[in-house]
């Protein structure tokens, strides 16, 4: 039973498949045709019995394009503002309340071809999205319908540029141009036709200039990423499909509408992050899938908008948590935590793949912004602080103590404490300490010349040394019981820190592989 209803979800129909593929696919044609024309007419007569002026000529038929009532009742008030600000002149009549009787939208007397074609191409994309089975056989038809008068009329169909990223998300794929094309896509699964309904809706809304739109991004959102893992989609898809997402939520007012009143679109924002964030979650699938596209600027993409999210986040999210239906909104303290423990990640990655040195310096500027305008700003002394964080799951590889490094040549706070009062300097005095067994082999050299090298920077700065722990330590005492550390530079820098003598004059001789 469960498989008899997936073909009928994923393709128009089955048995065709198997049968001389020209005369098959004209059949299917006609019968669809004819079914569409059979609800046109049935839609036509409810639009006569709604009509008071009851004298809309039959002539102007064309001007008249029917919503079928989909899943969700919005969606023609949606479909209605994308396309009034190009055309205002144009009309919706609603439905009554509760009934299965159709919108219409109505197109004035001097609308032209393609006018219609754009409402038509809309429609199609609204049935495809939102319809059953009937609603996106009724779909293909305003596309077919409107392919037709395109041909007919040359009137060519703009094709939207794609950026690498697209072209991924987008399998490479292009919006049909041709009749013959639109045929094809009778024979591919649903996700194909939500693809082509993706296109449809973003050029049509850019030229309507009203991109972006929450009808576009939650559409996106739900054919394209929503339960990616489940679904099976590639991981580099999904990738570049969160890549574009974070694109269409821009850093405009509309991104602020959109984190201001989460609850009208599932939040697809943080539903969007969290799926991202899921494509990073196994380090040996990035290694094996992600390998090629995981690049500094896609990476840097991702880590800017996180940054900007985060502080809208802060300052537009409800507090507490929401439930509503059959999912939850999450509390403003668990989203800036999950965006917290994402820019590590992205952080984490980025400091290990090469960099040039202006994208060394792109990264620093922008981690050093964030840092000015997030933690040191509004949330300072609190243990969400990136440092913190960085040295808490520190684990003595090279690349964590280039992100310690990174992260306060960037301007962190080392006084910053944890729920245990403890700096940052604490918890990696601690790491250090707890590693004592491995100090005697000569490839843990390495890992002591990166850790002094930290304890100079810190040190050079803004360091507190008279901060204590609940347990009444300092991090100098801590560092004490390191005596007899690999590398001796460590007892000279803390005797004469202790004495008041700052590392400042031995820096450049003394600090490790640069960032």
């Amino acid at each position: 039973m469960g498989s008899k209803k997936k073909a009928e979800e994923d393709v128009i129909c089955d048995e065709h498949l198997n049968a001389p593929k020209k005369r098959k696919i004209n059949e299917m044609i006609d019968s669809l045709l004819l079914e569409v024309e059979n609800k046109n007419v049935a839609y036509l007569k409810y639009f006569v019995e709604q009509d008071q002026t009851g004298n809309f000529p039959l002539s102007e038929q064309w001007r008249l394009v029917f919503i079928p009532a989909l899943s969700d009742t919005t969606i023609s008030d949606q479909i209605f503002h994308i396309l009034k600000k190009k055309y205002p002149d144009i009309d919706l009549m609603k439905k009554e309340e509760k009934t299965k009787n159709p919108d219409c939208i109505i197109l004035p007397q001097h609308a032209d071809t393609e006018q219609l074609i754009e409402v038509l191409e809309l429609v199609g994309a609204a049935c495809v999205f939102y319809g059953n089975l009937s609603d996106r056989r009724y779909g293909w038809s305003c596309w077919y319908k409107a392919t037709n008068l395109r041909e007919g009329n040359a009137i060519p169909k703009p094709t939207l540029p794609q950026s690498e990223t697209q072209k991924l998300a987008m399998r490479k794929k292009l919006e049909f141009q041709t009749v013959q094309e639109l045929e094809g896509l009778l024979r591919q699964r649903r996700t194909h036709w939500a693809t082509q309904a993706i296109f449809t809706c973003l050029r049509i809304s850019k030229k309507c200039d009203s991109f972006p739109n929450r009808f576009i991004v939650y559409n996106v959102f739900k054919f394209a990423l929503q339960g990616w893992g489940d679904r099976n989609v590639p991981l580099p898809r999904a990738f570049a499909m969160s890549l574009q997402l974070f694109e269409l939520f821009g850093r405009t007012k509309f991104f602020d509408v959109l984190v201001k009143n989460e609850t009208d679109l599932e939040d697809v924002v943080q539903s969007t992050l969290t799926e991202f964030f899921n494509t990073l979650r196994d380090p040996q699938r990035i290694q094996t899938e992600l390998a090629t596209v995981l690049t500094f600027d896609r990476l840097m993409t991702s880590l800017v908008f996180s940054f900007v999210y985060q502080v809208k986040v802060h300052k537009k999210a409800r507090t507490d948590e929401i439930k509503i239906k059959d999912y939850t909104i999450k509390s403003k303290a668990d989203k800036l935590e999950e965006i917290s423990q994402l820019i590590l990640v992205i952080l984490k990655l980025l400091v290990s793949i090469p960099k040039s040195k202006a994208e060394k310096q792109q990264l620093k500027s922008k981690l050093a912004l964030y840092i000015n305008i997030f933690e040191l700003k509004r949330v300072s002394q609190k243990p969400n602080s990136l440092l913190l964080r960085a040295c808490t799951s520190h684990q003595g590889t090279p690349n964590e103590f280039k992100l310690i490094k990174l992260l306060l040549k960037a301007g962190a706070d080392p006084n910053a404490v944890d729920q245990q009062r403890c700096s940052p300097l604490h918890l990696l005095a601690k790491s250090e300490h707890l590693s004592s067994r491995m100090w005697d082999d000569p490839s843990y050299s390495t890992r002591a010349e990166n850790f002094t090298a930290i304890v100079r920077v810190i040190f050079d700065g803004r360091f507190h040394q008279d901060q204590v722990n609940l347990s009444g330590q300092s991090a100098l005492e801590c560092l004490k019981p390191l005596s007899s550390y690999p590398d001796a530079e460590l007892s000279r820098l803390v005797g004469n820190f202790s004495q008041g003598v700052r590392p400042l004059s031995c820096i450049a001789a003394k600090e490790s592989t640069p960032l």
